[in-house]
């Protein structure tokens, strides 16, 4: 199915065009799966294409985006540069898969990029977490105008969620954005070198040194009450759960694990009441992959 999409979109470059701005303009309402999809095009036009084409695509889903946040929430500028920044990323990435010819290396700076961003946040406004107290407050407000039942005492809750709010939403854009690259780095393979984009993902790996930051930042998350090194912690298992998704296809391709139970891992991320839990479990393994794997690399070796 996924290569007859992938056909179908390259055989007329105004169908991907068209899709692109669709997806782009469903997104803001439906992250999922729009936003993944208004990204995986444009990189799908890169690839099988030129960059140029791509960029295009990207443009466009871009701007149909933009034109419904600025008519809805024209007071969150910051929103939808957010939006725009993670439908364009995935492409610019491309042009780096082909410069490069590394998807390792792609995976390992949108990481490093994204923690930057939400670095430059903490660093630049006075108090980061009132954003989110007054989106937070505004949004419970409409709950209980909607008839919802909220109860009486929330400010707490809604203090305690504000101060990591920026991570949560710097881990979501990260998966998105690697979501968007990986699966339109998978339908050009898949309609030019099948099998190509599998044995690159499987060895996708976050290395020493994002590995060391990330497990001084686990350290310091027992250590310290910092809200920035909280939001920090909301990355680092988006990326280990990425590289422990990968562990699992590895596990599987050598025939360590069943093809039943990699399928029932893709189903838990997906439904929401367990999504928290295997994106955890998921990060510990790739936690461990990232540190063991080399040792018993060499501890296959004659």
């Amino acid at each position: 199915m996924h290569r007859a999409i992938a056909a179908w979109l390259t055989e007329r470059p105004w169908r991907a065009a068209l899709s692109a701005a669709f997806c782009g303009a469903f997104a803001p309402q439906m992250p999922m799966p729009f936003m993944i999809l208004a990204g995986a095009i444009p990189v799908l036009i890169a690839l099988y294409f030129d960059t140029k084409q791509g960029l295009i695509m990207a443009g466009t889903a871009a701007a149909a985006s933009t034109w419904l946040l600025l008519s809805v929430a024209p007071e969150m500028p910051w929103l939808t540069a957010g939006v725009v920044g993670v439908i364009v990323a995935p492409v610019l990435l491309a042009l780096l898969l082909k410069r490069t010819g590394s998807l390792n290396l792609c995976f390992q700076l949108t990481v490093a990029g994204v923690t930057a961003v939400v670095i430059a946040v903490y660093a630049t406004l006075a108090d980061p977490a009132a954003v989110w107290v007054r989106l937070l407050n505004a949004a419970i407000q409409q709950a209980g105008a909607a008839g919802l039942h909220v109860p009486a005492d929330t400010g707490a809750i809604v203090q305690q969620w504000a101060r990591t709010m920026w991570g949560g939403l710097a881990a979501l854009s990260l998966a998105t954005m690697l979501a968007s690259l990986f699966l339109g780095c998978w339908w050009q393979t898949l309609l030019k070198a099948p099998g190509q984009f599998g044995a690159e993902y499987r060895q996708l790996r976050l290395g020493a040194v994002l590995g060391f930051a990330a497990t001084v930042l686990f350290i310091a998350v027992f250590m310290t009450d910092s809200a920035l090194v909280g939001s920090l912690a909301w990355i680092a298992f988006a990326a280990l759960s990425f590289q422990g998704l990968a562990a699992a296809h590895r596990s599987k391709e050598g025939g360590r694990l069943n093809r039943g139970w990699l399928a029932a891992i893709y189903v838990l991320l997906i439904v929401p009441i367990s999504t928290s839990i295997t994106v955890v479990v998921l990060a510990i393994w790739g936690f461990a992959d990232n540190w063991l794997r080399p040792r018993l690399a060499q501890g296959a070796r004659p």
